[in-house]
């Protein structure tokens, strides 16, 4: 073999043996690749509202932290990019947990806020802002009331299709609607509020859509529940009456029992009409009065309230009315419920009964208004096995010749068990009946003194001796011999003997005492 070829041959081998060689070192080296680790992974402790953000498009969103073993890729850079520059809320993004690597790298999880991706996407390398994959976003912007005109600003508004649909103008929110991560309706229909009138207190636009949403709040009513968020272009401005009032607020004093007592007609000199007369204050659900038209408001209610019978607490306007009245407009009206002056208060009596005089068997009394007893007796008609259950009132309601009441049905029986039949009857109904009082004309209310002061047993016994001697059963039906009924009444007599003093404001009970029942001879 010529020696050219035969060294041609050996380095072509030689080479061959450390091309393999280096292949498979190079493949050593590639199988010996490392994996990030997390060295913390924590729920994010910043406020609610400080976790929004929008995605820049330059990171992936993966199902784990994107350097672990098996991480895979959720959303692409450029899916993440239309959803930055996306024109619909639901693809705003929530974070909501931070992990930081041995490495050093922070990863976030997120949400879209219709849920649609969720996933873990590179933050940069440091908590202390978010950067990388993700960027602080603010979803809504306050615009001011500055952003209405004056006139608007003064308006009332009606929801112009209330109904349920959520569409943005028909119920109300408790943010504007996707602007806030699973904050949704402050109601799901709106068609009990269709008729009130709202004002508007606070306006802003969403940034993807640039749509204006106002909060709307009902003047006379600061609980009502429909207060919340809505496009403006879900009302519709109500048109300004003028009327003799449009520079008052009209102040109702309202007694306990709803009727109006006294009515106070309040302006200043630079009231305007449909204006309101107090202002709201940022960051507090609170609205204020100025502190001399507060005071000014004061004066003239507790000069209205002077020497009547009814106040406000303190003779001082709670925050809450201080609110109500801040809310009200000039033109409106708003209402202060007021509160009887009272130093006494009724010690409720609670009749007992004791059966001949048995004080081991005491019984509470109940009142009835009807003029026949209520309790239900339960019993059987000679050797039936039905139970029969009436009250005195079903058997004074019933048709004596029906063969279905009871005096039919005892008059039908044999003389003996008739007998055993009435006698038990009897005895039900007496005994059913001598728990029961007629309430009608019972007063147990009026026994009264100043809160916590105490009173001794003479002055309650005299008090129950002159207005609660006695109390009357309601009637019960009484058969005689041949089941011919007739209806009584049993008169419950108190029993001075057993009265105690006591405190004012404290229930006190009264005892009543009546025979046994005895059979008629």
């Amino acid at each position: 073999m010529n020696l050219r070829v035969k060294r041609s041959i050996f380095l072509s081998v030689a080479i061959l043996g450390l091309t393999v060689a280096g292949g498979s070192l190079m493949g050593q080296s590639a199988s010996a690749k490392t994996y990030a680790k997390i060295a913390s992974n924590e729920t994010l402790t910043i406020p609610v509202s400080s976790r929004n953000v929008n995605f820049t498009g330059t990171k992936a969103l993966y199902t784990k932290v994107g350097t672990l073993r098996g991480a895979r890729v959720v959303a692409t850079r450029s899916t993440l990019r239309s959803l930055a520059s996306s024109k619909d809320s639901r693809d705003n993004v929530r974070t909501y947990r931070v992990a930081v690597t041995n490495r050093g790298s922070v990863y976030y999880k997120v949400v879209t806020f219709d849920g649609q991706y969720r996933g873990w996407i590179y933050g940069g390398k440091s908590t202390g802002n978010f950067s990388g994959g993700v960027t602080k976003y603010a979803t809504f912007n306050n615009q001011g009331l500055s952003a209405l005109t004056t006139a608007q600003q003064n308006a009332t508004y009606k929801i112009t299709t209330p109904g349920t649909a959520n569409n943005g103008k028909s119920v109300t929110y408790k943010a504007p609607s996707w602007t806030q991560y699973k904050v949704g309706r402050a109601i799901t229909d709106s068609s009990p509020y269709a008729n009130t009138n709202f004002k508007i207190d606070q306006v802003g636009t969403r940034t993807r859509e640039n749509d204006q949403w106002v909060h709307i709040y009902d003047p006379n009513n600061s609980n009502s529940p429909a207060a919340g968020w809505i496009l403006m272009s879900g009302l519709t401005q109500n048109q300004v009456i003028v009327n003799p009032d449009a520079k008052n607020l009209t102040i109702n004093l309202i007694k306990p029992d709803g009727t109006t007592f006294k009515t106070i007609k309040w302006t200043t000199a630079t009231a305007v009409a449909g204006q309101t007369v107090g202002t709201s204050q940022s960051n507090n659900a609170q609205w204020i009065l100025n502190s001399n038209d507060q005071a000014d408001i004061q004066t003239q209610i507790n000069t209205q309230l002077s020497g009547s019978s009814y106040q406000i607490a303190d003779n001082k306007l709670s925050a809450s009315q201080i609110d109500n009245i801040a809310r009200g407009t000039f033109g409106g009206q708003v209402n202060i419920q007021l509160t009887a002056v009272n130093t006494t208060v009724p010690s409720i009596i609670n009749p007992q009964i004791a059966i001949d005089g048995n004080f081991r068997e005491m019984e509470p009394l109940t009142g009835v208004d009807s003029e026949y007893g209520t309790a239900k007796v339960t019993f059987k008609l000679g050797d039936q096995s039905k139970e029969i259950q009436l009250s005195a009132g079903d058997v004074a309601a019933q048709k004596e010749s029906d063969k279905d009441s009871l005096v039919y049905q005892l008059k039908h029986m044999d003389g003996t068990a008739r007998k055993a039949a009435v006698e038990q009857i009897n005895a039900d109904f007496y005994n059913a009946a001598i728990k029961q009082y007629s309430s009608k004309g019972v007063v147990l209310d009026k026994f009264v003194g100043t809160k916590g002061s105490t009173y001794s047993a003479a002055e309650l016994g005299t008090y129950l001796n002159d207005n609660l001697s006695t109390l009357t059963t309601p009637k019960y039906p009484s058969f005689d011999a041949d089941g011919n009924v007739t209806y009584k009444t049993v008169t419950l007599h108190l029993l001075m003997g057993d009265i105690f003093g006591g405190t004012y404001g404290t229930p006190t009970g009264a005892l009543y005492v009546c025979d046994a029942y005895k059979p008629e001879a």
